[in-house]
């Protein structure tokens, strides 16, 4: 059992007290947790209960950096994770109790926001979905591909895919249509190669590829 002595603001964050016990540097704390506990100079202070607010405040840095990362855009899961965990920069971590208890936080964290529903799987893939449509139309093997990429499982990929996507055929004249005005200079068989090769590299089949290039082209 320890005595806190003192109890200050630290200089680079105003929003953060370093707390010593018996005289030396013990740990750094939000100022909000330090008026939740009720931390007072003088006051004794275990080893556990110190552990114990360590890590509190270690989940709390880290559903604050969840935050921000998920206010600019929607996020996976495994996204979400792979940003803490390289915030965390857990390689550099040396003691296994430190491993265990940063990964410890980062469960508590994902289960917290999964609960007020910042987290969701399904909705993040139905709104990737809906941005690739709009923003950059994409086949159904790109968008697989790009969403298995960000953890997201097999089985949601599929149902969200095949009851979000609209018709391949006018996903692909989109996606087309802005494309060819950079080839109105061109022969139509290097069109034609040039279509083919960015609409395969957008995901689209060649069974749609073909019929989009042929109307284009054959049009022109």
């Amino acid at each position: 059992m320890g005595k806190i002595t003192d109890i200050k603001q630290q200089k680079k964050n105003l929003n953060r007290l370093s707390v010593d016990v018996d005289d030396s540097f013990a740990f750094g704390i939000s100022a909000q947790l330090v008026f939740e506990k009720n931390l007072k100079i003088s006051q004794e202070i275990s080893k556990k209960e110190i552990e114990d607010l360590i890590f509190q405040d270690q989940t709390e840095r880290l559903l604050n950096k969840s935050l921000r990362f998920l206010s600019f855009r929607p996020r996976s899961e495994k996204e979400l994770r792979d940003h803490l965990l390289r915030k965390g920069r857990l390689k550099e971590v040396k003691s296994d109790g430190e491993k265990e208890q940063y990964e410890k936080s980062i469960e508590m964290v994902v289960n917290k926001l999964k609960k007020i529903k910042q987290l969701d799987d399904q909705e993040f893939t139905r709104w990737w979905v809906e941005q690739r449509n709009k923003f950059k139309p994409s086949g159904k093997n790109l968008l697989r591909a790009e969403l298995l990429s960000k953890g997201i499982n097999k089985e949601t990929v599929n149902d969200v895919i095949e009851s979000n996507s609209e018709d391949q055929i006018q996903i692909a004249l989109l996606a087309a249509r802005k494309k060819m005005k950079l080839y109105t200079k061109l022969p139509a068989l290097e069109i034609k190669t040039k279509l083919n090769q960015f609409l395969a590299r957008r995901g689209f089949d060649w069974g749609t590829i073909k019929k989009v290039v042929d109307s284009l082209v054959n049009k022109e």
